[in-house]
């Protein structure tokens, strides 16, 4: 539920154009709400007096997904927005082959425990199964359209890559991205979709012949990062589609990619969050083990 305060400037604004133009819903987040004028339920057609008290209470959509304890890390949470860390090996929603034991599962568990409802969980980014580190779920239609449409986001990634990567200072990659049928491989072709990714080496490993890289996503482009880091000469350790794959013998068992840190505006009151977490507990082991 939110309130507002109504101001005179807004008077004999319909309220459907108030809502969309001044508090920044989308149109597809109006359906799924009931507006109250001073305490009056009323259409989102009517127009706004000069003053008064506006609330808009969102109708609470439930999902047949599973609630399954997954001991959720939450990393950040307020009344709209929940920021989670997401462990490797675990897919962030079902699919056709697998149902359970994804963080959506546990998200359904989390705001069952929280709220007593089975809530739909509205993921605003998603990782890729073997990938770790925060993502984003919004509670309601409201914050998703927000996120989505007026809130800038800024994504930061490590990544352990293959050899030592020589430039100093960002290496800016923009080469576009193709996904070839239904192939599950991308690559850098003129076809593609543009993108866009700002690398900066952080650590260099020699023995390891490896180094730890910050990778900024300016664009959302499947397997961006992946892609473009392995068009450089450099793909990430651990990487079975566009790497050397795992080795378990020395430690790697998955691709080696973290989202460490994120920031955006909190929906409700326009306020910069921003939330960084430590790189994964296998990355950290691999780069510090002497073998």
């Amino acid at each position: 539920m939110k309130k507002f305060k109504l101001e005179k400037e807004y008077a004999r604004m319909k309220i459907s154009q108030y809502l969309r133009e001044v508090q920044n819903y989308s149109g597809r987040s109006l359906r799924n709400v009931e507006v109250f004028l001073n305490g009056k339920q009323v259409r989102t057609t009517k127009k706004l007096p000069s003053g008064g008290i506006l609330k808009v209470v969102e109708k609470k959509k439930g999902t047949d997904i599973e609630p399954i304890d997954l001991n959720i890390e939450v990393a950040y949470e307020d009344n709209d927005i929940l920021v989670v860390n997401k462990t490797p090996f675990l897919l962030t929603h079902p699919t056709q082959k697998k149902a359970e034991f994804t963080l959506a599962n546990g998200i359904v568990h989390y705001f069952l425990e929280k709220y007593g409802e089975k809530l739909v969980p509205r993921f605003y980014n998603r990782l890729d199964m073997n990938t770790s580190g925060l993502i984003i779920i919004t509670k309601n239609s409201f914050s998703q359209a927000f996120l989505q449409n007026i809130s800038s986001i800024e994504k930061k990634y490590t990544a352990i890559v293959e050899g030592i990567v020589q430039e100093e200072g960002k290496i800016i990659i923009e080469k576009p991205i193709y996904k070839n049928g239904e192939q599950l491989q991308r690559t850098v072709d003129p076809r593609g979709q543009y993108a866009k990714t700002a690398v900066k080496v952080i650590k260099k490993k020699k023995k390891k012949n490896v180094t730890l890289v910050e990778c900024e996503l300016f664009t959302g482009r499947t397997h961006q990062i992946r892609v473009h880091l392995k068009s450089i000469g450099h793909p990430i350790v651990g990487d079975e589609l566009y790497g050397s794959g795992t080795d378990k013998e020395k430690g790697i068992k998955r691709q080696f990619l973290h989202a460490y840190r994120i920031k955006f505006t909190q929906p409700s009151k326009n306020e910069e969050i921003e939330v960084e977490i430590p790189i994964f507990k296998d990355m950290e082991d691999f780069l510090e083990a002497e073998k």
